[in-house]
């Protein structure tokens, strides 16, 4: 179970940091627990992940609303 969780994260971290929509840490950081709780069928596939956490913009933290609105402008007028 616990090499299962950490492959996961890193699989999470690998798909978050490639990109321009999570192109720094803080981004990454800030929508990580979102990805995981409402993305989760999506990892590893970054775009899938993007798309999704754009998708369901009511459903994430404000923090990860505003990496969104950061690396992705246009998603801003998605509100």
């Amino acid at each position: 179970m616990k090499t299962r969780t950490m492959i996961l994260l890193a699989s999470l971290a690998v798909a978050l940091t490639s990109g321009p929509v999570f192109a720094e840490e803080s981004g990454q950081q800030a929508c990580m627990q979102d990805a995981m709780s409402v993305c989760a069928a999506y990892i590893p596939d970054r775009e899938q992940v993007a798309t999704c956490l754009i998708s369901n913009r009511a459903r994430i933290s404000p923090a990860c609303r505003s990496a969104l609105d950061h690396y992705h402008p246009h998603t801003a007028s998605a509100r």
